[in-house]
């Protein structure tokens, strides 16, 4: 392994936000010796057109540490691979769920996802940019992932974005934190298409043409994952591509300061409730030799993403639309996996409308057979178990990967 670690910094750089011959005045190359000679240049060239592009610089120097193509990979891979609750809560949950395949390792797909070959990476807890030490020629679609990653570190660095997403994460709410992802990436995305635009239109066709290829690749991915990293890309893209089209980036920036509260306020642009309810942890004491292992909120988009990983697209937006608040609880006794979610529509027909969609999600996804209809609810009893309850705008909604388990909070929770 080679690891080599250099600075790169600059003093000023251009404010408007296009891709115009960057003015700023070179940075310190010295550290940069690990790279090709014929790449040395580049490399500082693109962090000054990031720079620009922003409208951001780097007051104290970025650190840049070069490593090995395959040391790059075993440090994505260990990133994925070190986080328990994957392996411990999302992949129980997920396969009870349907959201990926029984026979499907959650930790392998997200580490063969994270580990695609990559030619530098913005670590958050070391704020460092890891590049590959062996870039000579990158392509116009790698020079523009390093502008992402450059710009990654440029506003954790005046925002503190990426950091406070990684501190955010050991608490949960999911839904606020697919806020502060979601703007994040997206915010890197944004600057990628900048630099794009000040690109050759041969590069452009070369960029869009390996993008595709990428895209192939994910084709494969469970859908519950694609709709989930579609999030950054669409819904959020846009609504920062309207803030930057109407404000610039400082329009932009105060946004990253004062983020929306919610998934929903992202996806209707902004017309959701500016606070979004939240409702009182789901009155659920954990089954004989179950813990508490999160208590969470899915959000808006959670349930766009669930629902349509079975469902077509246009009827999981739908009956996510009208999500008025929720929270969930999920149970483990290391094996079993249990989830109590309190659903709140905007209205009755809302969450009967959310109500629908899930008998007939349990249907596709779920090993939980056929539904009987209860004078409390609709019960699922098969490999698994589902039901659903609850009166007017509320509804409730359990799953577990043992029968009995699954009844037993049905019966605390139906009287």
């Amino acid at each position: 392994m080679v690891e080599v670690t250099a600075e790169v910094s600059a003093t000023t750089a251009a404010t408007v936000p296009t891709a115009a011959t960057p003015t700023t005045r070179p940075p310190p190359v010295e550290g940069l010796l690990f790279l090709p000679e014929s790449f040395r240049d580049r490399m500082v060239e693109l962090v000054e057109e990031t720079q620009a592009l922003r409208a951001f610089t780097f007051a104290e120097p970025l650190q840049i540490e070069g490593i090995t193509s395959q040391e790059m990979v075993r440090r994505l891979r260990d990133g994925v691979g070190n986080d328990p609750r994957l392996s411990e809560v999302d992949q129980p949950l997920f396969r009870l769920l349907g959201l990926i395949d029984p026979t499907h390792d959650w930790v392998t797909v997200l580490s063969d996802f994270r580990a695609r070959p990559i030619p530098g990476y913005y670590d958050v807890a070391s704020q460092k940019l890891w590049l590959v030490t062996t870039l000579d020629d990158p392509s116009p679609l790698e020079e523009m992932t390093l502008v992402g990653e450059i710009a990654k570190a440029l506003v954790d660095r005046h925002l503190g974005v990426w950091r406070r997403q990684s501190r955010l994460a050991r608490v949960g709410d999911s839904d606020y934190l697919a806020v502060l992802g979601g703007m994040a990436e997206a915010d890197a995305t944004l600057v990628e298409l900048l630099f794009m635009e000040g690109m050759s239109e041969s590069a452009r066709e070369q960029v869009l043409g390996e993008a595709w290829e990428v895209a192939s690749a994910d084709l494969a991915l469970p859908s519950f994952l694609t709709r989930s990293l579609g999030f950054a890309s669409g819904p959020v893209l846009e609504y920062l591509q309207t803030l930057f089209q109407s404000g610039g980036w400082d329009s932009v920036n105060q946004t990253h300061r004062d983020p929306p509260d919610s998934t929903e306020l992202i996806l209707e642009q902004g017309a959701g409730p500016a606070d979004p309810l939240l409702l009182p942890k789901p009155d659920a004491s954990p089954p004989e030799a179950y813990q508490l292992v999160s208590d969470s909120v899915w959000g808006q988009w959670g349930w766009n993403a669930l629902l349509a990983s079975a469902l077509p697209g246009e009827q999981a937006a739908v009956a996510s639309r009208g999500w008025g608040g929720d929270r969930y609880l999920v149970f483990s006794d290391g094996e079993g996996i249990a989830l109590v979610v309190d659903y709140l529509g905007d209205t009755a027909a809302d969450a009967d409308e959310m109500r629908s969609a899930l008998v007939e999600y349990i249907r596709e996804a779920m090993d939980a057979g056929e539904p009987t209809v209860t004078d409390d609810g609709v019960e699922f009893s098969g490999a698994t178990y589902a039901w659903l309850g609850g009166v007017d705008e509320a509804l409730t909604f359990i799953a577990a990967s043992d029968v009995e388990v699954g009844r037993g909070l049905r019966a605390s929770r139906s009287g």
